[in-house]
């Protein structure tokens, strides 16, 4: 049995996707940052997706370009 997730498998998807295509333009954006290491930014930007998410935002398009507008990067 899987563990009860508050989240619909659509939406699971839309979140998974989001990340991984938000993922690629952080990494782009900074080559030298070590991100196999960066628990920080990787906890950050899955925050922000689920807050998005949970303002109703169901696009990964939409997620994916909403964090990356609202994510702060040092």
């Amino acid at each position: 049995m899987y563990p009860r997730t508050p989240y619909s498998i659509r939406t699971t998807d839309a979140l998974a996707e989001a990340f991984e295509a938000t993922w690629v333009v952080v990494q782009a954006r900074d080559p030298f940052r070590d991100f196999e290491r960066d628990f920080e930014l990787r906890a950050a930007l899955s925050r922000k997706l689920k807050m998005l998410s949970s303002e109703g935002v169901s696009d990964p398009v939409e997620l994916r370009e909403w964090a990356l507008e609202n994510l702060l990067l040092s």
